[in-house]
């Protein structure tokens, strides 16, 4: 059993990252983030749009 934790624990992908420079680290950041952030961005204005399109609803307290 302790050999297989030790397996589980120690494979590449659960391995603790190693130490990189700050700037190596904000580059990656950026690299992932910033096509999240415009794929986000585009569904937000997606839906936006949509919801213009939608007739206005009576006010609930008129």
């Amino acid at each position: 059993m302790q050999d297989i934790l030790t397996f589980i624990i120690t494979r590449e992908g659960l391995r603790r990252p190693k130490p990189m420079r700050p700037s190596v680290a904000d580059q990656q950041f950026y690299d992932t983030a910033a096509p999240f952030a415009v794929t986000l961005h585009a569904a937000r204005q997606r839906l936006a749009r949509w919801r213009h399109r939608q007739p206005r609803r009576e006010m609930a307290g008129d």
